[in-house]
């Protein structure tokens, strides 16, 4: 009976949170003007700090920011299913329902196009349906795609500012089904054919000149980078040097990059440009990203254990980016300015994110930020955009870090909720900043236990606050907590922790769920 009143509330906290972030506003009335004078702080603000938008208050798996500074990404919603939500500059907008879907993103463009892959959910049924694919935008709204047969699933990694999306799709179940598409800007599927004695193909990316890359399979099993014009006419580019090659990104210049399989344990990296040939960086090089200057970044593995970022150019060879005082560092992203981010491990054992200049200066993040509320830390930037705003992972959710500044809706810290004991009151506290120093602000908390939203105490003065609350559980179990913050415009930002009321031990982290096929 226990067990039952458990799961009950905690699906009762995912309908809470699902209608908090349906009405979640970072910045929704943009119209309006400000309430009062701005932080001094953010109008005059030195250079290099970035500004903080709250995005969800959950773990993200895939993300992506756009030259607008919109962002997009994948994140793990209260009833342990992936879901995707889009930043437009001021609002997170969910593009598909999260109710009763799960959902994978794919990319974003330059003009605000999304494509993802998602179906629908089935209690009795989880894997009754098919990842179908979609594309949505604001101005055109949501749009499925055709497919090669209902009984496969899609996959779609890549959009290009055309709105043309590539990816992979299958027939059936069978994984040997699968072959490589294309969806024109009028959603028109197209097989991407492969050559004579070539087997099943993937495409993973596309450039502003509709030219596709991905790989084949040859006879033997044996994966081969291949390239596809505008007219989706095939070459194969081969395995390079190695057992295998996989295409994974391309840019304007013609440059293709991706992975070699060197045979366990080297899997490297790989630079292939029309004129020069392939090129590598060295062994065990892992790459997440290609620019416009023909440069790749990402991480050398250490077959003892750890990795060091790094990023590569045929002009300048090898760039060590691992700064010498820690040691861990990775690179998810960069941008055409060849400034990547990422994220390093110090030897106490914290993710630190951090920001790294062409010439390899490296910058903790966390020493970047505007006015930031108390408890919230960055532990890996995620993507940079070409303006240089940066989609982060940190103690508060996911959160946008913004050189021009945020938005008019509160940013929160994380929830401080340390005690989990029965039958007493327990003390909530929460740390906001305004940069609308005039606002006032009232929150709620909604602890999980079917009461709905309480009223909480709020302390603030000039733009810097803090929520505070006690509740008393009687019964014991998992408890989604829901701070929500609003300040006098009617701007709202939502906080989320989950807490196990009664035991002595943490909560144990979620599983992320299973992933389509990606790179």
């Amino acid at each position: 009976m226990q067990l039952l009143r458990n799961k009950t509330l905690r699906a009762a906290g995912g309908l809470v949170l699902a209608a908090h972030l349906a009405g979640f506003d970072d910045g929704t009335r943009a119209a309006q003007p400000a309430n009062g004078a701005q932080d001094a702080h953010a109008s005059k603000a030195p250079a290099d700090v970035y500004g903080i938008v709250n995005l969800v208050p959950f773990q993200a798996l895939v993300t992506h920011i756009n030259a607008s500074g919109q962002a997009a990404f994948e994140y793990i919603g209260l009833d342990y299913n992936a879901h995707v939500g889009f930043f437009d500059g001021q609002r997170v907008i969910h593009p598909i329902t999260p109710s009763n879907t799960v959902s994978f993103l794919g990319a974003l463009n330059d003009r605000g196009e999304l494509a993802f892959v998602s179906r629908q959910v089935d209690p009795a049924a989880p894997w009754s349906t098919n990842l179908q694919p979609y594309r949505w935008s604001a101005a055109r709204g949501l749009a499925s795609l055709p497919s090669l047969g209902a009984g496969g699933d899609s996959w779609i990694p890549a959009i290009n500012n055309n709105g043309i999306v590539v990816g992979t799709s299958y027939a059936g179940s069978d994984p040997a089904t699968g072959r490589g598409v294309r969806w024109s800007a009028a959603n028109r599927l197209s097989m991407l054919t492969s050559p004579p004695g070539f087997g099943p193909g993937y495409a993973v990316d596309i450039n502003e000149r509709n030219v596709s890359v991905g790989s084949v399979t040859d006879a033997g099993d044996a994966n081969h980078a291949i390239r596809w014009d505008s007219a989706n006419r095939p070459t194969v580019l081969g395995t390079l040097g190695g057992r295998g090659a996989i295409a994974m990104y391309n840019n304007e210049r013609g440059d293709v990059a991706g992975m070699l399989d060197g045979g366990t344990p080297d899997a490297r990296a790989f630079l292939w440009s029309p004129a020069r040939g392939v090129a590598t960086p060295g062994p065990n090089a892992v790459v997440v990203g290609l620019n416009e200057a023909g440069e790749i970044a990402g991480r050398i593995i250490d077959p003892a254990g750890g990795s060091r970022a790094f990023l590569y150019s045929r002009a300048r060879g090898l760039v060590d980016l691992h700064p010498a005082s820690l040691l861990v560092s990775e690179v998810n992203s960069l941008n055409d300015a060849g400034v990547s981010v990422g994220v390093a491990w110090g030897s106490e054992g914290g993710r630190r994110a951090y920001r790294w200049s062409r010439t390899g200066a490296a910058v903790d993040l966390n020493t970047r930020l505007l006015n930031p509320p108390a408890g919230l830390q960055l532990a890996s930037a995620l993507a940079i955009a070409t303006n240089g705003d940066i989609v982060a992972e940190s103690s508060a959710g996911l959160v946008l870090l913004r050189r021009g500044g945020g938005t008019d809706a509160p940013v929160l810290g994380p929830i401080n909720f340390p005690e989990t004991a029965l039958n007493r009151p327990l003390p909530l506290t929460l740390s906001f900043r305004d940069r609308n120093v005039g606002d006032r602000h009232k929150a709620t908390v909604d602890w999980g236990d079917g009461q709905g939203p309480q009223p909480a105490t709020v302390r603030e003065s000039r733009g810097s606050g803090e929520v505070s609350a006690q509740h008393t559980y009687t019964t014991l179990g998992a408890r989604n907590i829901i701070v929500r913050v609003t300040d006098s415009t009617g701007r709202s930002t939502v906080q989320y922790m989950e807490s196990l009321i009664g035991y002595w031990k943490a909560p144990a982290p979620r599983a992320a769920p299973a992933r389509p096929h990606g790179r």
